[in-house]
């Protein structure tokens, strides 16, 4: 399981994309992973997570990676400790018994003088292997359970105990969820040239900033209409509050004051890494804080734009665009210069729970066709089904491409100006 957090960036984490991405720009290798020393000195792999180049693989001859058959053969030994990268410089190659998976890559490596890459505590911090010791621990027991039922966890193993508590905690808690800032970028908001008119509609989550970042790219009149819509009736509410009590100056102030109006845990607040609202570190929310004022240029620019934004028309819109989205398409309908942003509604952890594969792919169908025809000449900006980002398109072209080319989970379709993670 690959275990995204949100770090801060002030934090200085890397996290396990951004090592993943270390790795690949030190340099050539054939494997990176986790390497170790066996009970007979045989250098091996751990199995759970490695990272291989294909391109270094097939030019090596796509050499077999060597599971034990216990057989005696010339291969490389070390007396590290297996804490930094295996180079060739530190290995020799002696009688030693093939005990270990993965001495072929290892073997073929020092040969031809390359390095194993260790993946080290930044990635393997944000990743766990649940079939740990699965005869030990009984998890494989557990499948098909609700999970919302599960008691009486003590002889998992910690990981598989981290697992099934977030887990339980976003099923319990993400429908009363509330993000009061954005974690995905504004990277993707093409501004608009003056040829395009103004929005008479933006269609958004109720989640941060981006609305208003939208209505400052795209171009809005006094009459543009914000529709706030969510599956989290909470994060409507902290919205309109935020919308009617706050001046724009300030926000890591007047989040305490949400707190006391919207306490936790009736309002469940998604914050970052192991962040709750009694723990929270008030320097990390001014440190955000800080970091969105920078993409407004300046507290003065912000405030100045939310003024004006605040005092548009707003509603506020529940519904689930997986369960229940027909208000929301009727809304769109009433407009022709409008703007959509649906963010990842398609590829969370509450969807993915309550919808296999195949049923998320045709609610996301059946979305865009519909979409594409209540509203053909609304622009689109989220992810789709695979949380590959969508923009820079209007619904009908959008959908008219969608719909040409197949697609599966290892080679999405891409149909975006810019892209984004989300």
């Amino acid at each position: 399981m690959i275990d995204e957090q949100w770090y801060l960036s002030h934090w200085q984490k890397e996290g396990f994309y951004r090592g993943m991405r270390r790795l690949m720009d030190k340099g050539d290798f054939l494997v990176a992973g986790e390497w170790f020393n066996s009970d007979s000195a045989c250098l091996g792999l751990q199995t759970d997570c490695l990272l291989v180049d294909l391109q270094r693989y097939r030019t090596l001859g796509m050499p077999g990676f060597g599971m034990p058959d216990f057989q005696v053969r010339q291969l490389p030994g070390t007396t590290l400790q297996a804490e930094d990268d295996l180079f060739p410089a530190n290995t020799h190659f002696r009688d030693v018994m093939a005990n270990a998976a993965g001495w072929r890559f290892i073997a073929t490596s020092m040969q031809h003088q390359l390095p194993v890459r260790r993946f080290g505590n930044a990635i393997n911090d944000c990743r766990f292997n649940l079939a740990d010791d699965v005869q030990v621990s009984g998890f494989h027991k557990l499948v098909g359970q609700q999970i919302n039922q599960l008691e009486q966890l003590d002889h998992l193993l910690p990981a598989q105990r981290t697992f099934i508590g977030r887990i339980q905690k976003q099923l319990a808690d993400a429908k009363k969820g509330v993000f009061l800032f954005n974690i995905e970028s504004y990277d993707d908001l093409q501004k608009n040239d003056a040829t395009h008119a103004p929005l008479d509609a933006i269609f958004s989550v109720a989640a941060g900033f981006k609305p208003y970042k939208i209505l400052q790219t795209q171009g809005f009149h006094a009459n543009t209409k914000v529709i706030l819509f969510d599956y989290s009736a909470k994060a409507l509410e902290v919205r309109r509050y935020i919308v009617d009590h706050w001046d724009g100056a300030d926000f890591p102030s007047f989040i305490r004051r949400i707190f006391q109006a919207f306490p936790h845990p009736d309002a469940f607040y998604q914050l970052w890494h192991d962040t709750t609202p009694e723990n929270i570190d008030w320097h990390d929310v001014e440190m955000l804080w800080q970091q969105e004022l920078e993409k407004w240029g300046g507290a003065q620019a912000f405030q100045e734009h939310w003024q004006v934004c605040r005092q548009l028309p707003h509603q506020y819109l529940h519904c689930d665009l997986l369960q229940t989205r027909q208000q929301l398409l009727l809304e769109l309908g009433q407009y022709k210069h409008a703007y959509i942003w649906w963010s990842n509604a398609f590829f969370t952890i509450y969807s993915h729970w309550h919808y296999s594969a195949t049923e998320r792919k045709q609610q996301y169908l059946a979305w865009i066709d519909e979409l594409a025809k209540i509203a053909p000449d609304c622009q689109v900006n989220g992810a789709d089904h695979h949380n590959v980002a969508v923009n820079g398109l209007t619904a009908s072209a959008y959908e008219r491409q969608f719909m040409r080319h197949q697609d599966d989970e290892l080679t999405p379709q891409h149909l975006h100006a810019v892209d984004i993670r989300f």
